[in-house]
């Protein structure tokens, strides 16, 4: 879902509302826009210690991926929002997981991008972790 920087504005929107107003006339009951992985809503509810890896993560992420944007694209819907939820046998299994998921989102990433990355994402956990009380 891109479009060029001298697109038209609202091209995304236009496109996503007639087929949304289309589906209603052929009578479904709902659209799904999908997730926006590693984005979330804030529930003000502070994250346990797997969420805030997970967020560390999509602020990491977001200028190759743009996860948060895609989740604020999508707010202008004014979507229900339903948790979305993935099962895994035990935590060791989450480094594979990890690496399909990035394998999937982000399919050119070549070994030394994503050592570049997993590299920001220590020091920025590194720096949260010696900086306490900071404010973001």
């Amino acid at each position: 879902m891109r479009r060029r920087s001298h697109g038209f504005r609202g091209s995304m929107e236009f496109l996503i509302a007639s087929a949304a107003q289309q589906l209603q006339a052929e009578g479904a009951r709902f659209l799904s826009l999908s997730g926006a992985p590693l984005a979330r809503l804030d529930r003000g509810e502070r994250p346990r210690a797997l969420q805030r890896v997970l967020d560390l993560t999509g602020q990491v992420l977001e200028p190759v991926y743009g996860f948060r944007s895609l989740f604020a694209f999508k707010a202008k819907f004014q979507p229900t929002y339903q948790p979305m939820f993935m099962a895994y046998p035990d935590s060791a299994a989450l480094p594979r997981i990890a690496n399909a998921v990035s394998r999937a989102y982000l399919p050119h990433l070549n070994a030394r991008q994503g050592l570049r990355l997993a590299t920001k994402m220590i020091i920025r956990t590194r720096e949260r972790v010696t900086t306490p009380g900071r404010t973001r």
